[in-house]
């Protein structure tokens, strides 16, 4: 089956999502009217972004049998991807990502710190959790898309900057509802592709705009798509999903927003795509829209350069979305 007949018509059907404080559309963001071009060269030559996060120690640990399979590693155009169910994600799984995502995944164990009484079990395709975890925290590598077999019930499921990870985002949710307690609770927060622009300031024809058309059609090539966690609500609605509500932010791609909060974001969005950016295409580029490594390594750098460029308004949206099985 097509996942688009998978998926929920529109939310109209639905009488279970409720309204959030505001639709993604409105919420405002303005243009920092003091930039000027003096602004934007000096942000432009200083281009380098530095990690800040420092060397991460990654381990194995899993309840699961480490199989050959599941610890093998491959490499690909100089990048490290994982072995188990080869091909099953597109981001690497080496370092350099690692380090990437350290930050992020740090402060969702330590979370687990502050509720000792919960058992937090986390899921991964590849054996590169961190070094140390509280004691309530352990990870099993498994393949959330195959049928789940974990012993008991959860309390509470928690999807975060999966986009990209699943082909068949109805049946994780189906899952999800299957693998809850009654009462409990499935949560998503993630970022919806493409790239938005409210006032033209990025054009179609700019690297910045094919970047943006040239992700979707690697994804929809893929089979990976970007576009879904919009959908979210829906997907959890037709899963039997009830008190649904979904929240939407702006993620500015670079410091242009007047708004200091807005500002402060933009800069941790562009640290974090232009240090990514050869993890996010890489593989999709050159697996499903046939480049070479060197066309996407020239291409990166001409993005990056018009992601930095403050005159360039553009904005993801993001999207929590959390539901409750009755």
């Amino acid at each position: 089956m097509d996942l688009d007949e998978s998926l929920p018509e529109n939310e109209a059907s639905m009488d279970t999502v409720r309204p959030s404080r505001a639709d993604a559309t409105y919420l405002n963001l303005e243009p920092d009217e003091n930039i000027d071009a003096q602004d934007v060269n000096s942000i432009l030559d200083n281009s380098d972004v530095d990690s800040a996060l420092g060397d991460s120690e990654t381990w194995p640990s899993s309840t699961a049998s480490l199989r050959s399979s599941i610890v093998r590693a491959r490499e690909e155009n100089g990048r490290i991807y994982h072995g188990y169910k080869d091909g099953k994600y597109v981001l690497p799984t080496d370092q350099e990502e690692l380090d990437r995502q350290s930050m992020e995944n740090f402060l969702k164990v330590m979370d687990r710190e502050e509720h000792p009484e919960s058992e937090v079990i986390g899921v991964d395709l590849s054996p590169v959790q961190p070094g140390f975890t509280p004691p309530n925290v352990h990870y099993e590598i498994d393949d959330l898309e195959e049928e789940w077999s974990f012993s008991r019930n959860f309390d509470y499921i928690h999807s975060m900057m999966m986009t990209g990870a699943f082909r068949d985002w109805p049946n994780f949710y189906r899952q999800a509802f299957e693998n809850l307690n009654p009462g409990g609770w499935v949560e998503c927060q993630d970022i919806n592709f493409p790239m938005k622009c409210d006032d033209d300031t990025i054009a179609p024809q700019s690297d910045l705009g094919r970047w943006n058309e040239l992700m979707m059609e690697a994804g929809t090539l893929s089979g990976f798509r970007l576009d879904l966690c919009d959908r979210a609500a829906e997907m959890m609605s037709a899963a039997g999903f009830v008190d649904i509500v979904r929240i939407p932010y702006k993620w500015p791609i670079n410091q242009w927003p007047k708004d200091v909060r807005y500002k402060t974001l933009g800069e941790w969005t562009e640290a974090n795509f232009v240090f990514g950016l050869e993890s996010i295409m890489l593989a999709l580029f050159t697996r499903f829209l046939g480049w070479k490594k060197e066309e996407v390594w020239e291409f990166i750098a001409r993005v990056i350069a018009e992601w930095r460029d403050l005159r360039n308004h553009g904005y993801f949206e993001i999207y929590v979305t959390y539901g409750r099985k009755p």
